[in-house]
């Protein structure tokens, strides 16, 4: 096979459930150049009998010889990427069915670094939590614009915006050039510290010359009963799968988490720690980049209710970390709890000035019950596009 434009790499562990719907989003495109990586770290066999159901050129599968950090497992993955452009996405995720297509036809038109997107959102049947199962969470954009990569760094810097708007390697196709460029200038890995995701996107902004965001999305993320993210978000019912990550990474929050913070599972907490340790690896005097523990705060306290369940705990860690820079608690505006039972989305969602932004599909009701049917579902109610 001559060298692909696009490497898709699918990073696994025990996620044979999920695997191979978002394997089949893939191996279905309407684009031919690509290939798929399967990085299984040291899976069962399930993992394997699930992969060699795919008869595909296109599909190349690794096992590691032993449980890898996750971090390590993504670079070897990495190292047998041969496309021009790279994606990485997770087990339980899907590529849009027009997402390679699309993608070619923008960078053909316009050669950039980085093509990043908005992804769509899919909740999974076993998602931890109630409210959202079965959910599939679409905008309606399609919108293209090239991106300030100093403006992108800085607004994640100052909590103006999520880690959704980085150009990061999970929701985006990265020229593999620039990546060799960045493995060069940080010591060798891509991967280098902190969430994979969050840490790419802060890199490739920060490296990249010319970058582009597309508001429609190229890939759902999913989001399953495994997700590692989502046990996160949800910190309350996530328990068991934060004890499996840690136990495959050797080593918890105590351990991980840098020292300026508090050891948490608090979602804003980890993101400050790879806000932290990028910031010391790649621009240590760049003094429009910093992590303002008020605003850290001030952000722990905003997203307080994403898990009103563990309300409580959030509240005494705003505490703790206040008082470690002799903040007086009292200064972080706390909403009221919010009820533990969550209102279920459906239908229209409006904005501000009644604006329709999205919609909330139940899957379910039209008998789509994985991320595979739930794209090409997102793909039967969006535009049709063509670019010219």
């Amino acid at each position: 096979m001559s060298q692909p434009r696009f490497s898709i790499v699918i990073p696994t562990r025990q996620r044979h459930q999920t695997l191979g719907y978002a394997m089949q989003s893939v191996v279905f495109q309407d684009f031919p150049s690509y290939e798929l990586i399967v990085m299984d770290n040291c899976s069962s066999e399930e993992t394997w009998q699930v992969v060699r159901q795919f008869r595909s050129p296109n599909v190349r599968y690794e096992r590691a010889p032993r449980v890898l950090p996750m971090n390590q497992n993504w670079e070897t993955a990495l190292s047998l990427c041969r496309g021009e452009y790279v994606f990485f996405m997770g087990d339980d995720d899907a590529l849009m069915p027009d997402g390679l297509r699309l993608a070619d036809a923008i960078l053909t038109r316009m050669p950039l670094d980085v093509l990043s997107w908005l992804k769509y959102t899919y909740w999974w049947d076993s998602a931890i939590e109630p409210s959202v199962r079965g959910r599939l969470f679409l905008h309606l954009g399609c919108d293209f614009r090239q991106i300030d990569r100093i403006e992108t760094i800085q607004a994640f810097y100052d909590w103006r915006t999520g880690m959704n708007r980085l150009p990061s390697i999970y929701t985006s196709l990265v020229r593999r050039t620039l990546i060799e460029e960045i493995k060069a200038k940080t010591g060798g890995s891509y991967f280098a510290l902190g969430a994979p995701d969050v840490y790419t996107g802060i890199a490739n902004a920060w490296f990249g010359q010319q970058l582009g965001s597309f508001e429609r999305g190229l890939s759902i993320g999913g989001n399953s009963g495994f997700s590692t993210g989502t046990a996160w978000y949800f910190r309350s019912k996530g328990q068991a799968r934060r004890d499996a990550y840690h136990a495959d990474e050797g080593a918890d929050e105590r351990q991980l988490m840098h020292p300026a913070l508090i050891p948490s599972v608090n979602l804003e907490v980890n993101l400050a720690d790879t806000q932290l340790r990028t910031r010391e690896l790649l621009f240590p005097q760049e003094e429009r980049f910093q992590v303002r523990i008020p605003t850290v705060l001030a952000a722990m306290a905003a997203n307080v209710n994403r898990d009103p369940a563990s309300y409580d705990a959030v509240v005494g860690e705003i505490g703790e970390l206040a008082a470690k820079y002799k903040i007086d608690p009292a200064s972080v505006a706390l909403p009221a709890r919010a009820p533990d039972q969550r209102q279920v989305a459906q239908g229209p969602m409006f904005g501000a000035g009644q604006r329709l932004e999205g919609l909330a599909v139940h899957c379910p009701e039209a008998g789509v019950h994985d991320v595979a049917q739930a794209a090409r579902l997102a793909a039967a109610m969006l535009p049709v596009l063509t670019i010219q």
